[in-house]
């Protein structure tokens, strides 16, 4: 069998147990990672755990410890790795905010690349604490990457949370007026709240300031 018929496998049978056996027999560590990954987006932490330990995807492993409410393994396995790329350093730095404590500072990109699916993933967990505890560190991250306003009021959009939503993209648009995402958020948000003279208001704000901005073009077109 070969790696298209193994991606078969994966991701229109979704056959785990068999994707991972015919990964072995082919030795095929870069199925098996793909493998690992989709379990890990499933939310299949326990699995995933043990497929990227077993192909020494170490910071992967941590976020799976992490993600099964197992904290104090996450951050042993994540201080035991060398500060080797963007992704390990931003782990590190993330457990610390978790618990309330900046004990390093991420930059403009590890902001960008990994605050808003981290706190996604922890809101959809359940992990409210652990979630409070990074939004209240936001004024950290926007001195360094202001745009983490637009991120946290997306996720807390997404999550039905639309007073702090609003907050949030409020003070993201305070500080990025023309920033064409946060007036298109703000027009999904007035949806969620049915406003929609509101809505329509935002969207045109949206085409003022990019008119080919087709989200924003094809929602004002459903609700006009």
């Amino acid at each position: 069998m070969n790696k298209n018929m193994i991606m078969r496998v994966i991701y229109e049978q979704k056959d785990y147990p068999l994707a991972e056996k015919l990964c072995e027999e082919r030795q095929d560590d870069e199925s098996l990672l793909m493998l690992a990954r989709v379990l890990f987006y499933e939310k299949k932490y326990a699995k995933a755990e043990m497929l990227f330990k077993k192909l020494h995807k170490f910071v992967e492993y941590g976020y799976c410890k992490l993600f099964q409410g197992e904290k104090h393994a996450a951050d042993m396995i994540w201080n035991s790795l060398e500060d080797s790329s963007p992704l390990i350093m931003w782990a590190k730095a993330l457990s610390g905010y978790l618990d309330k404590k900046q004990t390093r500072i991420p930059t403009f990109f590890q902001i960008r690349n990994f605050y808003e699916c981290d706190l996604d993933t922890l809101m959809s967990l359940k992990f409210l604490k652990y979630s409070e505890n990074l939004i209240n560190s936001i004024q950290y991250f926007a001195d360094i990457n202001p745009e983490v306003y637009k991120f946290t009021g997306r996720v807390l959009l997404n999550h039905g949370y639309l007073d702090l939503s609003e907050k949030f993209l409020q003070a993201g648009k305070d500080v990025i007026f023309d920033d064409t995402e946060l007036h298109f958020l703000f027009a999904e948000l007035r949806m969620a709240q049915n406003q929609r003279p509101a809505a329509i208001k935002s969207l045109e704000t949206v085409l003022e300031i990019s008119p080919t901005y087709y989200p924003a073009r094809k929602l004002l077109a459903n609700i006009k």
